[in-house]
């Protein structure tokens, strides 16, 4: 649900007449903190595999994707031309200044960036010690924000690199330790009086969340939004838990990477062919609940004939072979099994 809320808060702030919900990144960032603890609870294996097969496809497919159109039919697109050499910074997440942003061609592609350099960090943080490895993690996390405060950096990966958001990685490992510390709370689930407690105080963050733009200026997009990004998920993974959601909610948070990565396009096209938003008005803001209803659709179009699918695919060969169809299985010298 949190995905889905994420997911369509930054939907509603690329809708020209809004331009609220990027802070739904921030709420992205502390899930994928929280994730990334969880998944690795046990056992790390395969980890840096899983994470480029997670992410890696989808955004490469859009991004070769944007750079056909950008090649064949540029006049579709604003900013966006047909770099080679930023073709391939975009691809191998190298980041790279586009006119006055630093963003991929596939612009959102610019939190991936950090995504990546987050798993990169989270999979050295493992090799030197599991056990630590959130500790390590954050400690190398929030040296380099305290690096990017302290000092003016004047190359590109170091200001990029330094930036206050990558401590909202920090919080959402930090909401995993107190998540694995509520075990047995959560087990017996929580009284009706503490679960509506812990609900409202979700809300009242999220609702912070649209008034507070200003306060990233003077405060930073770590402490402005992260820290109540924070407040929302352990409020409302504990005050829900147990709770069944609707299945349209879940669906929409299954496909929020979908989501999040394609629909600017949609907008953009839906836009072009009726001009709905070229000027604020009684037809643009009936038509904005249309226009997010599409993306959603499309969304889980792309996710279930794409994503998944080629997820469920490139696990089998890089992760558990034995799970391709009549594939012979290759045991080890001596017999046993793999």
């Amino acid at each position: 649900m949190l995905r889905a809320i994420a997911a369509l808060a930054v939907v509603f702030f690329h809708i020209p007449l809004f331009r609220n919900g990027d802070w739904g990144v921030d709420i992205f960032f502390v899930i994928s903190g929280f994730i990334m603890a969880m998944v690795t609870a046990q056992s790390g294996g395969h980890f840096f595999t899983k994470r480029v097969i997670r992410v890696v496809p989808l955004y490469w497919l859009g991004t070769l994707g944007v750079f056909a159109v950008a090649l064949l039919l540029p006049s579709l697109l604003d900013n966006t031309t047909a770099d080679v050499s930023g073709l391939l910074k975009s691809l191998f997440f190298i980041p790279y200044q586009k006119g006055e942003f630093v963003q991929p061609l596939l612009y959102l592609g610019w939190t991936l960036n950090f995504e990546m350099f987050f798993y990169a960090l989270f999979a050295i943080s493992m090799t030197i010690s599991h056990r630590h490895r959130l500790l390590i993690c954050s400690s190398l996390l929030l040296a380099l924000v305290l690096a990017g405060h302290l000092v003016t950096f004047d190359a590109l990966l170091a200001k990029f690199y330094t930036q206050q958001i990558l401590a909202e990685f920090v919080l959402g490992m930090g909401c995993y330790a107190v998540y694995a510390r509520t075990a047995v709370w959560r087990a017996y689930g929580p009284r009706n009086g503490a679960r509506v407690i812990l609900i409202l105080i979700g809300l009242a963050a999220l609702l912070y969340m649209p008034f507070s733009a200003h306060l990233t200026e003077s405060l930073g997009r770590g402490l402005a939004w992260g820290l109540p990004a924070a407040v929302i998920f352990l409020a409302v993974v504990h005050g829900l838990s147990g709770v069944h959601l609707p299945g349209w909610v879940v669906l929409i948070g299954d496909a929020s990477y979908s989501l999040y990565l394609f629909h600017p396009y949609v907008l953009k096209v839906f836009n072009k062919v009726f001009h709905v938003f070229d000027a604020p008005g009684a037809l643009a803001y009936l038509m904005t609940p249309v226009s997010i209803i599409l993306c959603c659709i499309v969304a889980i179009g792309i996710y279930r004939l794409v994503e998944l699918p080629m997820t469920h695919w490139l696990r089998a060969i890089f992760i558990d072979r034995r799970k391709l169809p009549n594939r012979p299985q290759i045991l080890p010298a001596g017999g046993g099994e793999s």
